[in-house]
């Protein structure tokens, strides 16, 4: 079996426990959406390996929100992009998440793993949103770099009212990232 793992804190126990599984002799490959996620389970004893043509059995992965609609917020992993294509891959995508990320209303702010290289784009989305963005800082107060090299755009409002709409409005929006969808 071809398993995808996610990145975050729900991923890191999902990872943990395949990790023992495999130590009691259960044979899987892997793939990882980050390099954390990869190092984890590489420690764990799991054989990681890159995407293939042949894509993924399953991946599993957390999310940051998930409303009554079951719509999610992901990403604050910073391991978007990777998460997507492991996620479009498999034959099937297991979210999991506790009780404290089921909200009455998506929060946690919009994420996007393409590269917001200008202030024009936090504008621009600022303008279209009426929601504040800035750029996402690591501990040590640099620009936050995914795994891929790219920057990252956060938001702290809280209620995500309409996050289809949001993805659809980014998604038209020729000077904004064309993947920086919000919901899973």
């Amino acid at each position: 079996m071809r398993v995808g793992l996610g990145t975050g804190s729900t991923a890191r126990w999902f990872i943990l426990g395949l990790a023992e599984r495999v130590r009691q002799g259960l044979t899987i490959r892997a793939v990882a959406t980050s390099l954390a996620s990869a190092s984890l389970a590489t420690e764990g004893g799991i054989l990681v390996e890159e995407l293939g043509a042949d894509g993924l059995d399953i991946a599993v992965d957390g999310a940051d929100s998930v409303d009554p609609a079951l719509r999610l917020i992901k990403g604050r992993g910073g391991a978007m992009l990777r998460e997507k294509i492991v996620a479009a891959s498999a034959a099937r995508y297991v979210v999991i998440v506790d009780a404290g990320k089921y909200m009455p209303s998506l929060c946690g702010g919009f994420r996007s793993s393409d590269p917001v290289r200008e202030r024009q784009t936090l504008r621009t989305l600022a303008e279209r949103t009426s929601m504040a963005f800035a750029f996402r800082t690591g501990p040590d107060g640099r620009p936050f770099i995914t795994d891929n090299g790219n920057l990252v755009a956060d938001s702290e409002d809280r209620a995500l009212h309409d996050p289809s709409a949001l993805a659809e409005m980014i998604r038209s929006s020729p000077e904004l990232p064309a993947t920086g969808s919000s919901s899973g």
